[in-house]
């Protein structure tokens, strides 16, 4: 798709936890990921709700090489990421040079849009049902202070908050983990088909356990109401409702 030379002067760097754009910004490039992860949130700061997760060979932040229109959503680097940027003239020599490249670039973009249509929509209609009197689907309640922490539809990432990377963890239990046993990226909630799966991330020192029985990394386990659950010293009980 292009140059070596030009891949080395567009090369960009972005730390673990770094904002690559928010949400409102006007801008005028794209980007393609070389390596790394990318989490593209619904707000303005990189927290709570967010559509899609981009990994190597994914780009986003396209819709500005097409109308000078604000990013519609906040890019945040979940680990160190190598990105392309590509200018809008970049862009355009790229389809005049290479036609057959900019058909299948367009078909992607289709895709992409479609399936990010498709993705709010299910937030949406998610969050809609969250704000019903019945209240959230799912919560894991901590045994210390009673506080409910809500299961996001889509899963939740569980940790502690990184003040030198800046990344929230979707369940944040900083407050409860007075021993510092909980790992900053510690273990994820999966839903599928309306089942909840806890996995645990790799490189957990302290363990994570469902019912006292310690789970392996990678290895996903189905949660079940009234399970107890630990991360490292926290304990939590999974409720649905």
């Amino acid at each position: 798709m292009a140059e070596p030379s030009f891949i080395d002067q567009s090369k960009l760097r972005f730390r673990e936890g770094e904002v690559i754009f928010r949400k409102g910004e006007m801008a005028q490039q794209m980007y393609i990921i070389l390596g790394g992860k990318v989490r593209l949130y619904v707000s303005e700061e990189p927290k709570g709700d967010w559509v899609e997760e981009l990994s190597k060979g994914d780009f986003f932040g396209e819709g500005s090489l097409l109308e000078a229109l604000p990013r519609q959503h906040t890019a945040l680097a979940l680990e160190d990421s190598d990105l392309i940027a590509i200018n809008r003239g970049t862009f355009l020599r790229m389809i005049r040079q290479n036609p057959e490249v900019s058909v299948k670039m367009m078909q992607r973009l289709a895709q992409r849009h479609r399936e990010l249509g498709e993705r709010v929509e299910t937030l949406e209609t998610s969050k809609a049902a969250h704000q019903a009197p019945q209240g959230p689907v799912a919560n894991l309640v901590s045994v210390l202070s009673g506080r409910p922490y809500p299961i996001l539809s889509h899963g939740s990432l569980i940790g502690r908050y990184d003040p030198s990377t800046g990344v929230h963890p979707d369940i944040d239990l900083t407050e409860e983990d007075h021993n510092l046993s909980v790992s900053r990226r510690h273990a994820r909630i999966l839903c599928e088909h309306n089942r909840y799966f806890l996995l645990e991330e790799h490189g957990v020192a302290n363990g994570t356990f469902i019912r006292g029985e310690r789970i392996q990394p990678g290895e996903p386990r189905e949660l079940k109401h009234g399970d107890r659950v630990g991360f490292g010293m926290v304990v939590l009980f999974f409720e649905r409702t």
